[in-house]
């Protein structure tokens, strides 16, 4: 018994010494996770250098700007060396510097720094300028037909926006960029394959004013439009709005020479018969087509005209018409109206007279014509009195002829046989009637 006793005893320290070994052993070689001398664990993450980009830059006041933050180790805080002029948002968003400057009345210049999590810093060197500023963007019809504010459908207007600087003065040669944004409306240039576009860059002239033409779609229906203009050195921008009105009379913007023209006949019962008028067509855009209201009662020249100050022709026919309207529609579908009356005379009907009448026409004498030939008695009927009688070959009696009917006599000077004797008989109408009387001479 005694020697198990001993035995015990010796046992125990013996097995604790070894297992305090073991877990030497265990801790110098690394045992158990998240041991700090693993030497497959991986190292700390290294941070890179920062980096404000651009690191100088030139903005314009109103105008905003950004600018990049690159490296070192979020999150960055901004800070600026003159936050009147070029304030900064403290905590800085998704890497980026949002940057408004304030107005300057000349070049300003300012220093923005961002510092990383870990204290890195670096900084931008920006210059403030004064910007050019925008007065109100106007829009002026070429006619006011439709309103002051207003385009009519088709027609023409002049946008206009001037340029200047901080002291109001115009600024030249600044680059001006004309917009559409909403409208059936183009903006004309001088490209003739492209005629209108939706966006058109000008330059503004001495007094800093920058314009274009902007053209209203044709028959378009009522509607609103907007256009913008934009300064492209500094993106400065303003919208103007207007009107454009739904217009197919152009009776505004199309002129017609003579408005109207009024033909009287020769009497009460006539209508005029191949009076022509010329009508000149000014305005609007050519060609234009013209249609009379009543076809057949005018004979018409040049129904297309096409060139402004041209004319058409119309000629009456005997036709009465009161009015003949003729509607003329220029190339864009705006319409204008000129009229043409063809009227009674106010002159009381002149029948004409009947033709004048000799009886008898010709005589024959019974002998040789001779001395001792007798005078010959004759007779006119019908005819305008008076009645001038004369001939080359004898003598005529009682000449003129005074009323219808009336007579003269004639008697040969003429002996010559074998011979006519030839009377004219003229009467006083216009255009005048004739009948002539023959004596014959065997």
């Amino acid at each position: 018994m005694a020697s198990n006793v001993l035995n015990n005893k010796w046992l125990r320290p013996v097995l604790s010494l070894c297992a305090l070994a073991g877990l030497l052993v265990m801790g110098g070689c690394g045992g158990g996770s998240g041991a700090p001398n693993n030497p497959f664990a991986p190292g700390p993450v290294a941070v890179g250098p920062l980096f404000l980009l651009p690191p100088t830059a030139v903005v314009y006041s109103h105008t905003a700007a950004t600018l990049q933050v690159s490296g070192g180790a979020a999150p960055y805080q901004a800070f600026s060396s003159n936050s009147a002029v070029l304030p900064v948002a403290l905590n800085v968003t998704a890497a980026v510097i949002v940057l408004i400057p304030s107005d300057v009345a000349a070049d300003t210049p300012v220093v923005i720094t961002v510092q990383d999590a870990i204290g890195q810093t670096a900084t931008s060197a920006v210059t403030v300028r004064p910007a050019p500023l925008f007065n109100t963007l106007t829009v002026v019809p070429s006619r006011t037909a439709c309103g002051t504010n207003a385009v009519c459908s088709g027609d023409l207007a002049t946008a206009t926006v001037q340029v200047t600087g901080p002291g109001g003065a115009g600024i030249p040669n600044r680059q001006v960029k004309f917009d559409v944004i909403v409208g059936a409306f183009g903006i004309q240039s001088s490209n003739p394959a492209q005629p209108l576009v939706s966006s058109l860059t000008v330059v503004s002239d001495a007094s800093g004013n920058a314009r274009v033409i902007l053209q209203a779609a044709v028959n378009v229906p009522t509607q609103p439009a907007e256009i913008r203009a934009t300064d492209l050195t500094t993106g400065n921008a303003v919208t103007a709005s207007f009107t454009i009105v739904q217009q197919t009379d152009g009776s505004a913007i199309l002129s017609v020479v003579p408005p109207t023209a009024t033909i009287t006949g020769p009497d009460k019962a006539t209508c005029s018969f191949g009076v022509r008028t010329d009508y000149f067509i000014y305005g609007g855009t050519p060609p234009y087509h013209i249609a009379p209201s009543f076809p057949d009662t005018v004979l018409l020249v040049n129904n297309t005209v096409n060139f402004s100050g041209g004319s058409f022709e119309a000629i009456t026919n005997g036709s009465c018409v009161n009015p003949l309207v003729f509607t003329i529609v220029d190339a864009i579908g705006r319409q204008t109206t000129a009229t043409l009356s063809n009227v009674l005379g106010t002159a009381n009907v002149v029948v004409p007279s009947p033709p004048v009448t000799v009886t008898p026409s010709t005589v024959t004498a019974a002998a040789a014509c001779s001395a001792a030939t007798p005078t010959f008695g004759f007779t006119i009927t019908g005819g305008t009195p008076p009645f001038s009688v004369a001939s080359s070959d004898g003598i005529v009696a009682t000449s003129p002829v005074t009323t219808s009917p009336g007579s003269f006599t004639f008697k040969v000077s003429n002996f010559a046989t074998n011979h006519d004797n030839m009377i004219f008989i003229g009467d006083a109408s216009v255009p005048q009637k004739a009948a002539i009387a023959t004596v014959h001479c065997p």
